[in-house]
């Protein structure tokens, strides 16, 4: 495989990462809605769906040149660790 391809692989698998995180979003925004005394997973879901967004848009911006590839890649997996941890 080359450079290029495990780069773009590593793109790939940071979009798959940020489905999963909105998809996680929107099942704890259903939580914190329909289920009593679970207002605290509202900001969990904020975060997740936040942070998915901000992944595909840094992987977006990585993948057609216009961030730098160190840098891009740096902001892309920084974003999914944030959630990770804080979410």
């Amino acid at each position: 495989m080359t450079q290029n391809g495990a780069k773009n692989g590593a793109l790939r698998i940071a979009v798959i990462l940020a489905g999963l995180m909105g998809a996680a979003g929107v099942v704890l925004a259903a939580a914190s809605a329909h289920t009593p005394d679970a207002t605290r997973l509202a900001s969990a879901s904020s975060m997740l769906l936040f942070h998915a967004s901000a992944v595909i848009g840094a992987a977006l911006l990585t993948g057609h040149g216009i961030a730098q590839r160190p840098l891009g890649l740096t902001a892309t997996f920084g974003f999914i660790a944030g959630a990770a941890l804080f979410a």
